[in-house]
This record gives C-alpha cells, structure tokens and sequence, in this order.
C-alpha cells in the first residue's frame, strides 16, 4: 500500500465518524477558530523544511546522482513573497474579500516573513493592481491563473525559495476552509496551482479530506466541552478526538514532506 492509499484510508475512517457527528451540530456551534486549528499544523510543516535543509547535506551529497537530485528540488521551492501573492489571489478569487481569509493570510504572512507587517501592503497592493483592469468574471479568474502560474515560475527559476511547494498548498487550504466553507472557484484554483506546481493530483484531495475532518473533529470538541456532563463522562470522548486530530497531523506532515 503506497503513501497517498494509506493516508488516504486513514483519513477516511477518521472522516466518516467525525462527519456523521458534525452533520448534526447546532448553528450554536458551527463557528469555531480554525486558524488555531491550522497554525498547529503550518508550524509542523516549516519545522519540516527546516529539517529537510539543514540535513540536506548528509542526505545528498554521497554521490553526484543524489547532489544532482538534491538540485533538481531546489529549485521547487517557493519564494515568501511570491506564497504571499498566491495566497492573496486565492482570497480574491470569488471578487470577496472575507474578514476570516484576511485574518488568516495575515497569521501565515506573520510566520513566513519576519518582517510582514512592512511588505504587506506592497503585495496586495501589487496584486490589486494586477486584478483592476477587468470586471469580467471570467476574465477576471484568467487573469489570477495566469498571476499564479507566473509566481511560481518566477520562484522555481530563481531556485531562491523557501517553501515547500506542499506547505503553499496546506496553506491555500487553510485559507480556503477558514470560513468553514470551501467554494467551486477556491477548489478550482487550488487544483490548478498542485498541477502547475507538479504535484501529485492526490496531495491537494487528501489535503481536503484532512481540512474537513480536522474542522468536523473541532465542532465535536467544542460540543464537549460545553457539555453539562461531568468531566469523567467526557474525558474518555475528548482523548479518543485528541488522538484521531494527532493522526491526521501526522498524515498531513507526511504529505507535506511527500
């Protein structure tokens, strides 16, 4: 059974129960904060780069092939500004701008850019600019494909970047589903960007899954924990979600490092 089967299973079993429960959840309790949710699992995958580069050099450099190789990757990852960019057009996509998305993209920006707050209005800025001339929907959605594809491009030939061309995509996701909810045109950019940025068309659907159950296992949590049942009758339910949130985490980095 290869990575994406198991995963993919795993994700599934967590999915079908956590669902089943977060069909019935009150409108009381639908809102909850994804970007706690998430940050978690962002942090994980820039430990991850991390790691992958300070050991690149005992991982690669004991035959030419593997230097070569070693190479070769580099010039996969993205740079900050242009992850930004993606982002941004990714919030723009559907002509509006959520306060959620925003907040999220600023918590992101804030973890990728040490120095964020001053860069930020010159990337939105430069991104607005580029969305200003058309009101034409369709024209429009061209016009971010095209600004997208162009940022990566720009990244993967300068061989500059810092971010694995996985974690952008976790972090699109992140974005998409921060309003707990997941639109036609988000899923269609984003499925777009995984095959420009050369990844396996399963990565972004397995992301999705795990994005889903991690927000259906957060809604039971907050059930729980607003329960008036004693703290006993309840543990045992909050451990087995404690557990199930930390095997998806644990999916999730695998595909980050994919």
């Amino acid at each position: 059974m290869g990575l994406f089967d198991s995963v993919k299973k795993q994700l599934g079993n967590a999915a079908k129960t956590a669902q089943k429960a977060a069909e019935n959840l009150p409108d009381s309790v639908r809102q909850i904060d994804v970007d706690k949710t998430f940050k978690g699992f962002r942090k994980a995958g820039e430990d991850a780069v991390r790691k992958i580069k300070s050991d690149s050099t005992n991982l690669y450099s004991k035959t030419m092939d593997s230097f070569q190789k070693k190479e070769k990757e580099a010039t996969q990852f993205i740079r900050d500004e242009d992850a930004l960019k993606i982002m941004y057009y990714l919030i723009a996509a559907d002509m509006s701008m959520k306060a959620e998305e925003m907040e999220m993209f600023d918590s992101i920006g804030r973890d990728l850019d040490a120095d964020y707050e001053m860069h930020r209005n010159e990337i939105i800025g430069g991104c607005n600019s580029k969305l200003a001339v058309t009101a034409d929907v369709d024209e429009y959605y061209d016009i971010i494909h095209e600004q997208v594809s162009a940022a990566i491009h720009n990244s993967q030939s300068s061989g500059e970047g810092d971010i694995l061309p996985t974690l952008l995509l976790w972090n699109m996701i992140s974005i998409a589903f921060s309003e707990n909810e997941y639109s036609t045109i988000e899923k269609r950019l984003i499925r777009s960007t995984a095959r420009t940025l050369g990844l396996d068309e399963a990565i972004p659907k397995e992301m999705e899954a795990a994005a889903r159950t991690m927000i259906a296992l957060a809604k039971e949590e907050e059930i729980l924990q607003a329960s008036d049942r004693k703290f006993s009758e309840v543990k045992p339910y909050m451990d087995e979600i404690a557990e199930r949130k930390q095997s998806i985490m644990e999916n999730v980095q695998a595909l980050l490092l994919d």
